[in-house]
Parts: structure tokens; sequence; C-alpha cells
């Protein structure tokens, strides 16, 4: 007897038979409940389309059946799985299920593409978001004092000097010191500069003239010889020039206060009880 106890295929039929008993009590269907699954022919595209995408091919015969019995086997499981309750009280569900709600109200917020007076106004409203800033092209040598010692004066001197001789002809990459850096710069926008070399030193070329060698500049890694090749000012730029960040940016804060305002509606239908052990707020 206790052979046949702990026979695992008495296991695995006890076990069995349970689960069938769970699904009778749980998921026994109503008289009135359809027990019909339809694979329409939209559905079937769509399994087509989604295959395609992934392997860039149709599918057989074969793998279009497969699909389909797979998707008979998702209806069945979840129909199942609903009629036992596993979808209660599931924090990954309730995610989800927050996430489509909110996904379904920015649908129906984003049908509509803003006018250009609408996008004309928001670009006013935030001028200073969309600002753009001052942009500088130039070429440096860099000196590491910490290679110069007592000479750096007079190498600085003598390098500024060489370099004014040949002025934009001058190749920076042929002077100074071994930096990790680029020697020569495209336009590039003040904060960019400022990220690599450190706070303040996009200002310090900004007052310096073009075409001429100068410095040095200190950044953060020594001193700097620079020439400035070109300036673009700072701006604020017209709504052709930034119209798709306008309508980006604009969209976003749509979605926002559409979903804001559907919370807030939602939340009168609602009497939120709060349990707190110091007591309960209502």
């Amino acid at each position: 007897m206790k052979k046949i106890l702990n026979d695992p295929l008495l296991h695995f039929f006890a076990i069995g038979c349970l689960l069938f008993l769970v699904f009778e009590y749980f998921g026994s269907a109503g008289e009135d409940e359809d027990l019909t699954i339809r694979v329409s022919s939209g559905d079937i595209k769509a399994l087509e389309a989604s295959f395609s995408r992934t392997w860039q091919r149709q599918p057989s015969r074969e793998e279009l059946d497969g699909l389909i019995d797979e998707k008979v086997r998702d209806e069945i499981a979840y129909r199942e799985a609903v009629a036992l309750g596993l979808d209660r009280d599931d924090a990954y569900i309730r995610r989800r299920l927050r996430m489509k709600m909110e996904l379904l109200v920015e649908d129906i917020t984003t049908a509509v593409p803003p006018t250009d007076e609408e996008l004309k106004a928001y670009l006013e409203e935030n001028r200073q978001a969309f600002r753009q800033e001052m942009r500088l092209a130039f070429n440096h040598v860099y000196l590491n004092p910490d290679q110069h010692g007592t000479t750096l004066d007079t190498d600085i001197q003598r390098l500024l000097e060489e370099l004014d001789r040949k002025g934009e002809q001058a190749d920076p990459r042929m002077y100074g010191d071994a930096i990790m850096l680029p020697r020569i710069y495209s336009l590039s926008s003040a904060n960019v500069i400022d990220r690599q070399y450190g706070a303040g030193f996009s200002k310090e070329l900004a007052g310096m003239e073009t075409g001429r060698w100068q410095g040095p500049v200190r950044s953060s890694y020594g001193l700097h010889l620079v020439l400035v090749r070109q300036k673009e000012e700072a701006y604020a730029p017209e709504l052709k020039e930034v119209r798709a960040a306008v309508e980006r940016e604009l969209m976003s804060a749509r979605r926002q206060e559409v979903r804001k305002q559907t919370y807030d509606t939602l939340l009168d239908k609602y009497s939120i009880v709060v349990s707190r052990d110091n007591g309960v707020r209502d």
C-alpha cells in the first residue's frame, strides 16, 4: 500500500482530478454562456501580418494553422483564467490594464493633429524652452601645465606667435600636448562645449573675435590656445524651424492634461477610504 501511495502516476492522476473538479466548480458554463470561439478573417490577416513582420515572408499553410491553434489556446486559457478569478488582485494585470486605459485616452487625444495656430500659440508661451543656444566652430591647441613647468608662459607665447603667423591654415593636430578630445570642432552648442570642457568655457570663446588665435583659455583639463572660426548667436526660432519639436511637446502636454482630467472625472465616482494605523481618512 505504501508503495502504491508513493507512485508518481497516482500523484499525477490525483492532481488531474483535483484540477478537473476545480474547473468544474468555478469555471462551469452557465446556460447562457457563449462557448464558441470565433476566429474571423480579420484575425487571420492580423496573424499573417504579424508573422510577415517578424520573418519577412508569408506563413505556410501549416504555419498559419499553428498560429490559429495558438490563438484558440490563448482564448481558452484566458476565458478559463477569468472564470477562476485569476485576474483579480493581480498587480501585474492591474498595471497592464491601467496602461491600456491610458493609451486608449492618449489615442483619442492624438487623433486630431494640432493646427498651425495652436502650434504658434504653444511656441509663444514656451519661447525659452525652444530658444536656440549660441553655437561655435573652433580649433584649439591643448597645453598641459604639468608637462611644461616653469617654461609654461614662454611656451604659450612662442606657440601663440607661430599659430598666429599661420592663422586658419595652422593644423591644430600638429601642435601642443596630447588630449583625447577633437582639435577641430564644427558648429556646436554652448551646452555641448561646456559639457566637454567645463562650465564657462563656451562663454570665454564667445567673447573672442573670429579668425585669430587667442588665449590661453582654461578648461577642466588645462590651457587651450583657440581660434574661433564661426559664431551663431542665440535666437528665438520661428515655427518652421522647430515645428516637429513644438508638435511633439504640445501633444505630450495634451496627453498629460487629458489623462489628468480623465482621472479627476472618474475620481468623483468613487468614495476613497484610506485606513492607517492612527485612524481612517475618508
